[in-house]
């Protein structure tokens, strides 16, 4: 029999919880997978004293030998005396150490490692700061010497009352030779997704904002100019790049040459930068460069202006004269007081081509116009207790390889996704076993703000454990493959501004299988100031798309995870089947779970196809997921069990009446649960244990102190 809501108290059979914490296993109902103990703190490797120690220092030369009193300058040089050093077999145990003082490291290329560069298990190579000091790598420069604008052509482009407010600087003077026209893409943009780099102004370390109209929110394409019967799930639009808009201000641009456009220009979870090819004021259209966008362009889609000097009307608005190579600037407050940096690089910090047991500990990279960090193949390297700011790319970037680990990082202020990480073998199911730990994500997507997440998992058997995730305008997690394990994260303030997304979204692959979320709080996910209302579909904490399967989401905290017209819950489940929602927790939700049913028809196609996949070797899914046998019967079958739902505005939303809905508890709680600064996660203990829930270990949830991390700053968000 199938139970709704089921308010008796339950007696369920729970483990012993210790500090590490465990659950009892989840539903058996529709074969549900056993929940292992959490895993304890990730520590830094025991690894043996160094054979070789090696300096670096701001103040040093390359010419030196590289001690402790005459420290080389470049860990150029210190690799290249460690690959003679190798070559003499002056480390074969123990390895090397380059210890490197702190200070400020102005970089002009890459540092490049190949294999010859890589450690053993028992002769590691360390790059690590020296105790106490930060190394700070830049690939930026400081900008002096403004002036107040005095030509009169620059002032007549000016709006009124930025005159005599805007500033300007010539680059030249700091060794900036041509520069090419800015080009951005996007996600949907015809130019190819995150591969442009950038140069950003930072005013006090803060990002400014390049100049722009609207100086905030969005305005609306009033029209399609040309009607090419270009329609997609029922939305009308046009595949040309011609479009009306309102109004009279564009008139003001007449004199621009590198107008860009950003929008969300047919669907809300798909943006792209268009770049203007002219404007006729008089029938008020936009005409575009091609390529064109790929999903095409659509009345009412939102979208503003950029890199346009007439619209530098706002404290901190910038914009660069990129033919004359000069800088314009609104400055927000005194520039006699304030450090303005301009990110100059456009090359990664740091690469490693595979590489093995080599760890950096301690470093800032920031200031660069691409990626950060890259490490391709290689295995067992160590990122630990490193920053990544003010990038115009990705933080770190971990392509292939095994055993990799990101430990007690901050990556943040990024002008696309934070970490990225893929690892394993799809075809064979061989694990990556790659980690990400402890470490604080957030405040990117400046640049392309959709799919370009805190963490961006792919591959086989990876681990995602004790972050903190936020303040993103799209997910903060997007995962693909098989068997990763996402636990003990605090995800908030996401999905702020995109729409048809989730805090954490898997999409369109039935063979995506054995990926676990346990023990993780989200909360303030999507449009929390109305979450009624916008955006048009939906947003929530968890979203599996497009058939997505065999997922078990187990011991979660869901607090007003939800929003968006067509409802989504705190989990949204979009045509997939066999997967397991257990023993979580949703308060204050729009509704806990929710569904977008496929149909049988569409099932059984999109199973045949998956099953077909080069991607995957059949036989061994069959053997790892028996289940795949029954991949084309029972579409829509999912199993929500042993759930709290705590004051939402519903439990299930769009039930197809398929699924198995068993011993949930439905009902209001006790006002303590609540504040203005957010859920009181302690006061939930006593409401698990009343209800007959497995306990969730609160206090393993997000950031903890440790070596590599000595302070949590800020703690644990429970306001929004």
């Amino acid at each position: 029999m199938r139970l709704r809501y089921f308010r008796l108290v339950v007696v369920l059979v729970a483990v012993f919880f210790c500090l590490t914490g465990t659950g009892r296993p989840a539903s058996s109902a529709e074969g549900g997978a056993n929940i292992q103990a959490v895993a304890e703190r990730a520590r830094l490797p025991e690894w043996p004293l160094p054979a070789v120690v090696l300096y670096v220092a701001p103040d040093g030369s390359d010419a030196a030998p590289g001690t402790a009193e005459q420290p080389f300058a470049t860990l150029e040089r210190a690799r290249d005396a460690l690959r003679e050093l190798k070559q003499e077999g002056r480390f074969a145990q123990g390895g090397a150490t380059v210890v490197i003082r702190g200070g400020h490291y102005q970089v002009s290329q890459t540092f490049a490692l190949t294999a010859e560069d890589s450690g053993e298990a028992s002769a590691p190579i360390r790059y690590w700061a020296a105790d106490g000091e930060t190394p700070v790598f830049s690939g930026g420069i400081r900008v002096e010497g403004f002036a107040p604008v005095t030509g009169e052509a620059i002032l007549a482009r000016l709006p009124e009352e930025a005159r005599g407010k805007v500033m300007q600087a010539g680059l030249a003077q700091f060794g900036i030779g041509e520069l090419k026209p800015l080009r951005l893409g996007g996600f949907n943009s015809g130019l190819g997704f995150k591969t442009h780099p950038v140069m950003e102004l930072f005013f006090d370390g803060k990002p400014m904002p390049l100049s722009r109209w609207p100086n905030e929110e969005f305005v609306r394409v009033a029209d399609v100019v040309v009607k090419d019967g270009h329609t997609a799930h029922g939305r009308e639009g046009s595949k040309t790049g011609r479009l009306l808009y309102e109004g009279d201000r564009p008139a003001r641009w007449k004199d621009e040459h590198a107008v860009l456009l950003y929008g969300y220009w047919f669907w809300d979870w798909a943006d792209s930068y268009e770049r203007v090819a002219s404007i006729d004021t008089e029938k008020r259209e936009f005409v575009l460069e091609e390529p064109y966008c790929g999903y095409g362009y659509r009345a009412g889609a939102p979208y503003y202006a950029i890199n346009v000097l007439s619209e530098i009307d706002m404290p901190g608005e910038w914009y660069l004269d990129r033919p004359n190579r000069i800088l314009y600037f609104y400055p927000p407050s005194d520039l006699s007081q304030a450090a303005v940096e301009l990110s100059v690089s456009n090359f990664p910090f740091v690469r490693t081509d595979n590489v093995s047991y080599t760890s950096f500990k301690g470093l800032v990279w920031e200031l660069g116009g691409v990626n950060a960090v890259e490490i391709r193949g290689g295995s067992n390297c160590l990122v630990a207790g490193c920053i990544v700011r003010r990038c115009g790319g990705d933080g770190i970037v971990v392509a292939g390889g095994n055993s990799h680990t990101l430990l007690g990082c901050d990556v943040y202020s990024l002008g696309r996704g934070g970490l990225v990480v893929s690892g394993g073998d799809r075809k064979t199911l061989t694990p990556g076993n790659h980690l990400i730990e402890n470490c604080d994500v957030h405040e990117l997507s400046r640049i392309d703000h959709t799919y370009t997440p805190a963490v961006l998992l792919n591959g086989v058997g990876n681990r995602v454990a004790r972050n903190r995730l936020h303040d993103i305008p799209s997910s903060a997690m997007r995962i693909e493959g098989n068997d990763h394990v996402i636990e003990l994260n605090e995800i908030y303030r996401v999905v702020r501004e995109s729409d048809d997304q989730g805090g954490a979204d898997m999409f369109g692959n039935a063979t995506y299988r054995g990926n676990v979320f346990r023990y993780n709080y989200w909360h303030h996910i999507g449009n929390q100031t109305n979450p009624q209302e916008a955006p048009a579909c939906g947003q929530a904490g968890i979203r599996l798309d497009d058939a997505i399967s065999g997922t078990r989401i187990y011991g979660n905290i869901f607090y007003r995870a939800s929003a968006g017209k067509l409802g989504f819950g705190g989990v949204q489940i979009h045509g997939g089947k066999d997967n397991l929602v257990d023993n979580n927790v949703f308060v204050e939700c729009m509704a806990a779970v929710s569904f977008s049913a496929w149909g049988e028809a569409r099932w059984r196609q999109f199973a045949a196809n998956a099953m077909g996949s080069p991607q995957i070797e059949p036989v061994l899914y069959l053997k790892r997921y028996p289940e795949l046998e029954r991949l084309a019967e029972d579409h829509d079958v999912n199993t929500i069990a042993h759930n709290l739902v705590l004051n939402c505005g519903e439990f299930i939303r769009r039930d197809s009446g398929r699924g198995v809905l068993t011993e949930n508890i439905v009902t209001t709680a006790d006002a303590v649960l609540t504040s203005e600064s957010g859920l009181s996660l302690g006061a939930l203990a006593p409401v698990l244990s009343q209800h007959g829930l497995a306990p969730i270990p609160f206090a393993e949830i997000g950031l903890y102190q440790s070596e590599v991390r000595p302070s949590v700053a800020g703690g644990r968000a429970e306001g929004q």
